[in-house]
């Protein structure tokens, strides 16, 4: 048996895969087999919004094709290079604490179909750092395409495919407490808390978002007013993680054909955004030139401190002296907070978003339904004592 990371949904026990490595399994004997594509179904029926969650077949193929012109070649290119600078950092922070050497473990969440994953793991292979790359997302046919994607590189290259990839759900990621050294997260929602679980104390995360301009002249067509989408990705990933560096990817490249604008067009939220009037406009063009602007953040987690039991308790006791009393001078438990909380006025950003973010819907408990029971009845009449009286006694 051959240990991982990898831990089973179902008790959140580690997952250990046999000698042919075809299934994993937990002590608790739960069983996940390795489909033939070579990817891994870690998400549990229950916890799925829809039957096919995240991207459909159809946006898949389209991302795909897409993807595989280098369009957004500039972008993996730039994420690439910062995460070889990050190793060299790692490497060197190793040396110093003579930390035992060790692969590191890359986490892509909402992987799709695989293109800037497969390209950061090639490049790191290609630097000879030795490494393990984990593709997860919550769509089933994005997974089949990246597992696929990566088993055909391998056998070009004559070796067995070494990533692993998963179909789970970013809140609720089947992988060891702190086990990631660094996650890559690009076009789609953050989930810091998530996140913060699973990387390491000293590990990093790296957001890939769009910027301002983006696609601006392709907005310009679909929309009659254009909306200035302001979208902070320091403010959304909170105090879990602190900002490190910041980059900007812009350029302008050309959709030479009719197909690459609508395989555009597929993979963005603006295809279910878009009048069909607008749409119709958009297809009579057999080029476009667009900007690309990415902005490309990097956060290190931060050392979460431990809460002791006394710090619970002084914050119990600040809620109640908080509490109003009442006209007796106690403290009343019911009494409304006197607090407003602030309205909520953020933006949702436009951007190609990889895999809409699916949130995990609790299956419903159904109870068994017990026989009634027949209760026999009592003779109330039943003379007592004398002196006492028979409070149930029928009248």
């Amino acid at each position: 048996m051959t240990a991982s990371i990898l831990l089973c949904p179902v008790c959140k026990e580690s997952l250990q895969a046999n000698e042919s490595n075809k299934s994993l399994s937990c002590v608790n004997n739960h069983s996940f087999d390795r489909a033939r594509q070579g990817y891994l179904n870690l998400l549990l029926a229950h916890k799925k919004k829809s039957k096919n969650p995240g991207d459909s077949q159809e946006m898949v193929i389209a991302r795909q094709a897409f993807l595989n012109s280098d369009f957004y070649q500039p972008i993996s290119d730039s994420l690439n290079k910062i995460v070889s600078d990050i190793v060299l950092k790692l490497q060197e922070t190793r040396v110093e604490t003579h930390t035992e050497e060790s692969p590191y473990q890359v986490l892509d969440i909402g992987c799709g179909e695989g293109y800037y994953s497969q390209r950061l793991h090639n490049n790191l292979s290609e630097q000879q750092i030795e490494h393990k790359l984990f593709g997860l997302d919550i769509s089933k046919d994005a997974v089949i395409a990246a597992a696929k994607r990566a088993k055909s590189e391998a056998l070009l290259a004559s070796k067995p495919m070494d990533s692993e990839w998963l179909v789970a759900s970013a809140i609720d990621i089947p992988l060891q407490a702190h086990s990631i050294d660094i996650a890559t997260c690009l076009f789609t929602r953050l989930m810091p808390e998530s996140y913060h679980k699973v990387i390491k104390q000293d590990g990093f995360f790296i957001c890939v978002n769009t910027g301002e301009k983006h696609l601006i002249e392709l907005r310009e067509k679909l929309y009659e007013e254009i909306t200035k989408a302001e979208f902070d990705p320091v403010k959304n990933m909170g105090e879990d993680f602190e900002l490190v560096d910041h980059q900007q990817v812009s350029y302008q490249n050309t959709l030479s054909s009719q197909q690459q604008i609508q395989d555009l067009l597929l993979m963005t939220p603006h295809n279910w955004r878009t009048k069909a009037d607008k749409k119709e406009s958009l297809a009579s063009l057999e080029a476009l030139t667009v900007t690309i602007d990415a902005q490309i953040h990097v956060f290190k987690a931060k050392v979460k401190a431990p809460v002791e039991v006394g710090e619970i308790e002084e914050s119990a006791e600040e809620v109640i002296t908080e509490a109003k009393p009442t006209t007796s001078g106690t403290i009343n438990p019911w009494a409304k907070s006197t607090v407003e909380a602030e309205p909520v006025s953020e933006i949702v950003p436009e951007m190609p978003a990889q895999t809409p973010a699916e949130l995990p819907v609790e299956a419903a408990i159904e109870m068994p339904v017990e026989a009634p029971v027949e209760i026999e009845e009592k003779d109330d009449t039943k003379e007592i004592p004398s002196g006492k009286v028979n409070p149930w006694a029928k009248s």
